[in-house]
């Protein structure tokens, strides 16, 4: 079992498990067939130099012409995608 750095259970590979939904569905709503909708962190990408909002799509900042340096996604995330595919 992994843990978050603050100590608490890691669940997120059951976040896209029809029974665990139509499970959390069911507590929250006291109803079956209920299913909660479920919303998605989005990262924002930065410039590290000026630490401006960017697009995604530049290669270099348009305002301090650095050269945008995109994360790869942590190893949690990259099992998470290859499980849902």
């Amino acid at each position: 079992m992994t843990y978050t750095a603050s100590g608490c259970r890691d669940l997120r590979r059951y976040m896209n498990d029809p029974k665990t939904l139509e499970i959390f569905g069911k507590i929250i709503s006291g109803k079956s067939g209920y299913i909660p909708v479920q919303e998605r962190r989005v990262d924002i990408l930065r410039c590290n130099g000026c630490h401006i909002e960017l697009g995604g799509e530049e290669k270099f900042c348009p305002e301090c012409g650095a050269k945008v340096v995109k994360q790869e996604p942590k190893q949690e995330e990259q099992e998470e995608q290859q499980e849902n595919n």
